[in-house]
């Protein structure tokens, strides 16, 4: 029988919504979703997994996943977000918005589950 996981500091994660800042200008929304998967490195165990739809100001989107030992959550956590490539490279200050304003806004920028 499967164990499965789960982490109660991670439900914020879970239709969560984020702003990005770089020098005080929003520079991008992230809109989390918190998911499960399965790893042969632990068969009888389903673990946790945030999946991340980053869209930038300019109406990039990507999508990020993470999992333990948790690389982007820890940064996310720890107030911020680290874009290590492309044309966004850089550090940016992470706020989260309040649950209504979440909807709205993942409304807004036209995220849905089918985008994770």
């Amino acid at each position: 029988m499967f164990t499965r996981e789960h982490d109660p500091s991670l439900d914020v994660f879970d239709g969560g919504c984020l702003v990005l800042r770089r020098d005080g200008e929003v520079a991008g929304h992230v809109a989390t979703m918190l998911g499960t998967f399965w790893s042969p490195g632990r068969p009888l165990t389903v673990q946790q997994q945030v999946w991340l739809v980053v869209v930038w100001a300019d109406g990039e989107r990507e999508r990020v996943e993470d999992y333990p030992p948790w690389s982007v959550v820890a940064s996310i956590r720890a107030g911020e977000y680290v874009e290590d490539d492309g044309p966004h490279r850089g550090r940016y200050t992470v706020t989260w918005l309040p649950e209504v304003e979440s909807e709205a806004m993942r409304a807004e920028l036209g995220v849905t589950p089918a985008d994770f």
